[in-house]
């Protein structure tokens, strides 16, 4: 049976953490102490003890322009003795279901196997590149490159235009960005920034490691600022394995370039995530949810249930694709998805392609 967590189980979901992740000691404690919501942390019991378990975080997420109220799930696990007996699928389908009871439209998260959750409808909606070299050249550092251990407020307003340009990127207040400083600075990352003047126009958070430098979020107001500050983190480790994670539109250049499918996404509520991206246009589409019942119909773009016959039909994972836009419905017809062909290109009109990035994991 699922069950939601109360405050004195956090240790057990510690303790878990702990077993199937390899985070440090220090991360793992500070987590614990600053981000563990009971109300939002769900958990299978077996033998007494503590087995399976997720949790979720409430936040919102831009999705074509627009903020919805979402969750980013993280911690999914089950006890390695415990694993292969169906746990993870009831307690997923089950905090999907209480997650959309409490309001919520839609989930992100970063799963350690990327198609983990298929079957779910939570389904991959975001491609990142990995700027790498195998030994760091020797580059010298952009008297704009500095290394900030202070007033990291000064980063929020470059993290919230830059969240705003793409599709399942978290809306964060400035209170919950300090938040997620203090989360990378707990397991010793550094922080460099791109000044020009007395304006911060970019900045890149990574971990100097033993033999590579891994930088997990940078973000930058245009390709030549994230061009210095990639020479920058060069810096910091010459000889060494590098790894830079950023959005797929951005053109570094004298680096190697691994772009890759990371992140996904699933709607817990498709009427109101319609009914918060569309208007209605006459266009029909229906949803076929394996999970969430109430996803499970015909609805007019704007949401509202149709009886018409539908000019699409969709899974629950291709719908969450398609309306944050990382797949078109002319990508999706390959698949064999759409009726009614004629209808994809003033389909598209209304809903045409985004930008999709999602880059944080907490």
């Amino acid at each position: 049976m699922v069950e939601v967590a109360t405050l004195e189980q956090k240790e057990a979901f510690a303790d878990l953490w702990h077993r199937c992740f390899e985070d440090s000691e220090v991360f793992t404690k500070w987590l614990f102490e600053k981000r563990f919501l009971p109300d939002f942390s769900t958990y299978i019991k077996r033998d007494n003890k503590i087995v399976c378990c997720m949790q979720a975080y409430p936040l919102h997420i831009w999705v074509r322009g627009k903020a919805v109220k979402g969750v980013m799930l993280c911690g999914v696990c089950t006890d390695k003795e415990y694993r292969r007996q169906g746990l993870m699928t009831e307690l997923f389908s089950e905090t999907m279901k209480m997650l959309r009871e409490k309001g919520f439209v839609l989930a992100v998260h970063t799963p350690a196997v990327l198609h983990s959750y298929d079957s779910f409808g939570h389904i991959a909606v975001n491609s990142c590149q990995y700027i790498t070299s195998d030994n760091i050249p020797a580059i010298k550092k952009s008297e704009c490159i500095q290394e900030m251990t202070q007033n990291f407020h000064m980063l929020y307003s470059c993290y919230d235009k830059f969240s705003q340009n793409y599709s399942g990127c978290i809306s964060r207040t400035m209170a919950d960005f300090l938040l997620k400083i203090e989360d990378y600075q707990a397991d010793g990352a550094t922080i460099i920034v791109y000044q020009d003047k007395k304006n911060i126009k970019g900045y890149s958070v990574f971990y100097h490691m033993e033999d590579r430098i891994q930088a997990v979020e940078t973000v930058a107001e245009n390709d030549n600022i994230y061009q210095k500050l990639v020479e920058g983190i060069c810096c910091y480790g010459v000889d060494k394995h590098l790894s830079v994670k950023l959005p797929e539109d951005v053109c570094i250049h004298s680096f190697q370039q691994k772009k890759i499918e990371k992140g996904v996404a699933g709607v817990l509520n498709v009427q109101q995530l319609l009914s918060i991206l569309g208007q209605k246009q006459g266009y029909t589409i229906a949803i076929k949810d394996t999970i969430i019942s109430q996803n499970n119909g015909i609805f007019d773009l704007d949401g509202t249930p149709s009886t018409k016959a539908p000019d699409i039909t969709l899974s629950a994972g291709e719908a969450t694709q398609f309306l944050l836009g990382y797949h078109s419905l002319s990508e999706l017809q390959k698949k064999g998805s759409i009726q009614r062909k004629e209808q994809i290109q003033e389909i598209e009109h209304y809903y045409p392609k985004q930008k999709c990035y999602i880059i944080d994991e907490y």
